[in-house]
């Protein structure tokens, strides 16, 4: 590419180019997809993996511990990263034990899986966590909305939400090493004006062990109520 002004030429080389078909294949031809659950998009799987373990030559191990139909487990995994998963659905384990397989022989993925099994993330002890080199997952996003919801609705789900991820960022913290890296998409909810609503653990993150080491990055299409939240944490000392 040539570009030139009245003073400069500028002259760039294209080194890469986004596969647009591999990326649908990674997502629509998979055997067990469930839209109810959510669908990850395999490019925003691979968004959170590189803000978690950017790139590095030695060996990574990544846990997802809300692994749902396997998107970020199956990317990873073709990062040649090990993994490591868990949900709280049978059904979905299921699913990502398909979906994995399915990856196996279709692609070449260097990564290997080490574990995947049905947990709670409230209250699981993951047998290889000192061994995780990130996290990186869709945490739970609560009710799928098609309208903002009313106000005394939006603080019953906020509320749930906000539950459910402080317990599994209480649980998982002393079974990680220090200064673990993090990645996690979490529900924020737009209003008719634009205006996000945010989970309440944000502004607490110290008191349960984590800090920020970024700011947080909003996913969402126009039309979208739950929006994703992308939190990059560092494991750190309870405040």
């Amino acid at each position: 590419m040539v570009i030139k002004s009245n003073s400069s030429i500028i002259v760039a080389e294209s080194i890469g180019a986004q596969n647009i078909t591999a990326y649908a294949k990674r997502d629509q031809q998979r055997p067990k997809r469930d839209a109810f659950v959510g669908m990850l998009p395999p490019k925003l799987a691979q968004i959170m993996l590189n803000l978690a373990a950017p790139t590095t030559s030695r060996q990574l191990t990544i846990l997802d511990p809300f692994c749902g139909t396997g998107t970020v487990l199956q990317e990873a995994l073709l990062r040649g990263f090990d993994v490591v998963g868990s949900d709280l659905s049978d059904k979905m384990i299921d699913y990502t034990q398909q979906n994995l397989t399915w990856l196996a022989s279709t692609h070449h993925a260097d990564g290997s899986v080490i574990d995947i099994r049905q947990a709670d993330a409230t209250n699981h002890t993951w047998n290889s966590a000192k061994t995780i080199s990130a996290v990186a997952c869709e945490t739970y996003l609560g009710q799928p909305f098609s309208a903002p919801p009313s106000p005394p609705k939006l603080k019953e789900v906020v509320g749930n939400c906000n539950h459910i991820i402080s317990q599994f960022l209480t649980n998982i913290h002393p079974q990680l090493s220090p200064n673990t890296p993090l990645c996690l998409a979490v529900p924020a909810w737009l209003s008719t004006d634009g205006s996000l609503t945010h989970l309440p653990l944000i502004r607490k993150l110290s008191h349960l062990g984590y800090e920020l080491t970024r700011p947080p990055l909003v996913y969402a299409r126009p039309d979208q109520v739950v929006a994703r939240e992308l939190l990059v944490l560092r494991r750190t000392p309870i405040a």
